[in-house]
C-alpha cells in the first residue's frame, strides 16, 4: 500500500485520487486558457454563496430559509461577476502581489527605509505590475494554468506510486508545465492570427479588362 509519513492509503483508494489529479493536471496544463473562466466562475459562486449564507445567518438572526435565499443569490452574483473579470482580476491579484513585494524588499515597518518611499513604490509597482499583466493577461493564465496542472499531475503522480518517487514527480511537472505553456501559447498565437486575418479588410479585387472582339468593317 502507498505509504505517506506513517499514513497508509488504500491502493484503490489512491489510484482513483491520484487518477483524477492527473486528468485534471493534464486538463489544466493543455487547455487551462479554455477552462480558466468557467473555474473561477464557481469559485466565485461558492465564495458568493457561503457569503450569502453567513450574511443571511447573522441578519436574520438565525434564521436558515433567508441563509439558503441569500445564499443562492451570492452564489449566482459571484459565479456572474467572477467568469466576467477574470482577467481583470487575475491583473488585479499580479499588482497586489507586486506590492507587496515591494513592501517586502523596502523592510519591515520597524526597519523600513521610509514611509514615504515605501508606500510610492508600491503604488508604482502595482499599476505597472496591473497594466502588464492586463496586457498579457492571455499568456499569463496560459502561464499560470500550466503551473497548476503539472503541480496537480505531480501530485496524483506521487499519492499512485507513493513516496520514493519525488523526484521523478518533479521532473514530470516541470514537462507538462513546458510542455502545456508551450501548447496553449502556440495555440493562442494561432487564434490571434486567425482573429486578425479576419479583422484586415481586403482589398479590391481588380478585375482584368475585357477583351474587345474586332472593329466593326467601315459601311460600303
Amino acid at each position: 500500500m502507498p505509504n505517506f509519513y506513517g499514513f497508509t492509503i488504500d491502493p484503490n483508494l489512491a489510484l482513483a485520487i491520484g487518477g483524477v489529479l492527473i486528468v485534471i493536471g493534464l486538463a489544466f496544463a493543455f487547455f487551462g486558457r479554455g477552462i480558466w473562466s468557467a473555474l473561477m466562475a464557481v469559485i466565485g459562486a461558492a465564495l458568493g454563496a457561503i457569503l450569502g449564507y453567513l450574511f443571511g445567518l447573522s441578519f436574520g438572526s438565525g434564521s436558515s430559509i433567508l441563509a439558503i435565499v441569500l445564499a443562492l443569490v451570492g452564489g449566482l452574483i459571484g459565479g456572474y461577476l467572477f467568469g466576467k473579470i477574470v482577467k481583470i482580476a487575475l491583473a488585479l491579484v499580479m499588482g497586489i502581489l507586486a506590492a507587496a513585494l515591494v513592501f517586502v524588499l523596502f523592510g519591515t515597518p520597524g526597519t523600513a527605509i521610509g514611509g514615504d518611499a515605501r508606500t510610492i513604490g508600491a503604488v508604482i509597482a502595482f499599476f505597472v505590475v496591473f497594466a502588464i499583466s492586463y496586457y498579457f493577461v492571455d499568456e499569463l493564465i496560459a502561464i499560470i494554468t500550466s503551473i497548476i496542472g503539472g503541480l496537480l499531475a505531480a501530485l496524483g503522480i506521487y499519492i499512485v506510486l507513493g513516496q520514493g518517487y519525488g523526484l521523478m514527480a518533479g521532473i514530470i511537472a516541470i514537462l507538462i508545465f513546458v510542455l502545456g505553456a508551450a501548447w496553449q501559447t502556440i495555440k493562442l498565437r494561432r487564434q490571434n492570427a486567425i482573429k486578425k486575418a479576419m479583422t484586415t479588410p481586403q482589398g479590391a479585387y481588380a478585375y482584368p479588362p475585357q477583351q474587345q472582339g474586332p472593329p466593326p468593317p467601315p459601311p460600303p
